[in-house]
């Protein structure tokens, strides 16, 4: 078995409905149910609307079964986490949550390390298949993604609105991770410097 990383934008990556529902069917292994938000969540927010970049991972040894995904884009791209954006397509939590003050509170502790917003990352949807687990493929594509950053001139990323525990747990644990403060769930925001994680 050998796992194949691909990374580009999603209008390229997820074009359509079928790569959607092999991202639906990881995201439901790894999460244990499925969440119906998800195929308009990606298809018509993150790749119609800020088409977000995406890291796919894929077992050639299987077909090339889809077996990871790690979404991620500017956070200049996430409304959440900009008091300028449009709310109109936001959730009733998201719509509360762009005024919290916690976005200030993040944003003022990066810009007083002397790091520009604009060149600070931000992840979501991180799935790995449940049959996957323990190889090490988030990692790597936390370290893709990383990499194509750096490329692009984006030296640093945050994780918050963790989809899960593990994830949660996980991203404490990166290389460099930071804790920044909370978000408005009470959960840790991590800053990670991303030359430190790059492959």
């Amino acid at each position: 078995m050998a796992i194949q990383y691909e990374t580009n934008k999603m209008t390229v990556m997820m074009s359509n409905d079928s790569v959607i529902d092999e991202c639906v069917a990881v995201a439901t292994s790894a999460m244990g149910s499925n969440d119906t938000s998800w195929p308009d969540l990606w298809r018509d927010v993150y790749r119609d609307m800020f088409d977000l970049s995406v890291v796919l991972a894929r077992d050639d040894a299987a077909s090339d079964k889809l077996v990871g995904m790690f979404g991620f884009g500017d956070v200049s791209q996430y409304p959440l986490l900009s008091m300028t954006k449009s709310a109109e397509y936001l959730s009733d939590k998201e719509k509360r949550g762009i005024n919290d003050s916690w976005v200030s509170t993040i944003s003022n502790a990066i810009t007083a390390k002397g790091i520009d917003l604009a060149k600070v990352d931000a992840a979501s949807a991180i799935y790995v298949h449940a049959d996957y687990t323990g190889q090490s493929i988030a990692t790597t594509m936390m370290g893709k993604r990383a990499s194509y950053q750096i490329a692009r001139g984006i030296t640093h990323a945050i994780s918050f609105a963790y989809e899960s525990t593990d994830i949660k747990n996980w991203s404490s644990t990166r290389t460099s991770a930071e804790a920044l403060g909370v978000d408005g769930d009470n959960n840790q925001v991590y800053l990670f410097d991303l030359s430190e994680l790059a492959l």
